[in-house]
């Protein structure tokens, strides 16, 4: 109780906003459900799932599910990958951001995201 009044003595007299001890985490929400932490590094944006995604490989008789977590990283260039889906594009618009990989397509509705690349990859 101590610290907490030595706190709320620092906001009143320097009468700046104090941010959070731990940084918020922004989180996004795909069209399939699935959520994922977002990060930035040098090359665009990386969103990594919060728990792990299924996903179908194969065909026919050979088709099998793959489960683990899923990092998607979506490139400054517009460029897109994943380990499970391959290579591929993504962009956005007013209503959200979309990644297609291989022959999948991942959609992010009414989510903003920032990739370092001043707007470009818009539809």
């Amino acid at each position: 109780m101590k610290n907490l009044f030595a706190v709320a003595a620092v906001i009143l007299t320097t009468n700046q906003p104090i941010m959070a001890l731990a940084q918020m985490e922004l989180i996004y929400v795909s069209s399939e459900g699935h959520q994922y932490r977002f990060s930035n590094n040098p090359d665009g944006a990386v969103l990594e799932s919060l728990y792990p995604v299924a996903r179908f490989t194969g065909t026919g008789a050979m088709t099998q599910v793959i489960t683990g977590i899923e990092t998607l990283y979506l490139g400054r260039d517009c460029d897109a990958f994943a380990k499970m889906l391959g290579n591929g594009t993504w962009s956005w618009a007013n209503g959200g951001f979309v990644v297609e990989l291989g022959a999948g397509r991942i959609g992010f509705p009414r989510q903003e995201i920032d990739a370092n690349n001043d707007l470009r990859c818009a539809m």
